[in-house]
């Protein structure tokens, strides 16, 4: 096939479309159902409520982790639980409170992982 001068030459084009990218939120997350002071004996299954950066809209789907630390160690007490339409998340174990605790200190630890909203 012979090509003339006349033959039109076609360039390829390239077509780019940009989108912006949302701001990343820091959520508010509101722990509740820990009392202040636990004794032995007591149960304790903590409740985390999480919220968008404006701290009233409630994040729907968002994996959240419950830890607590004693004398024994770190243990799961809930593992990825879902924030429910309302925000919030529920510790799928208890934690109880046993002899070795007595007098010392016990930290609940909450971790939220990042979502796309």
């Amino acid at each position: 096939m012979e090509m003339s001068s006349e033959d039109p030459l076609i360039a390829p084009t390239v077509t780019v479309e940009s989108r912006p990218i949302g701001p990343i939120e820091t959520p508010v997350v509101k722990v509740s159902d820990i009392p202040a002071t636990v004794s032995v004996g007591d149960r304790v299954r903590p409740k985390a409520s999480v919220f968008r950066a404006d701290g009233t809209t409630p994040v729907v789907g968002c994996p959240v982790d419950f830890f607590v630390k004693d004398t024994l160690g770190t243990m799961v007490l809930g593992d990825r639980v879902k924030t429910d339409s309302a925000g919030d998340a529920t510790a799928t174990e208890y934690y109880y409170v046993g002899r070795p605790e007595a007098g010392a200190t016990v930290d609940f630890i909450i971790v939220t992982r990042p979502i796309i909203v």
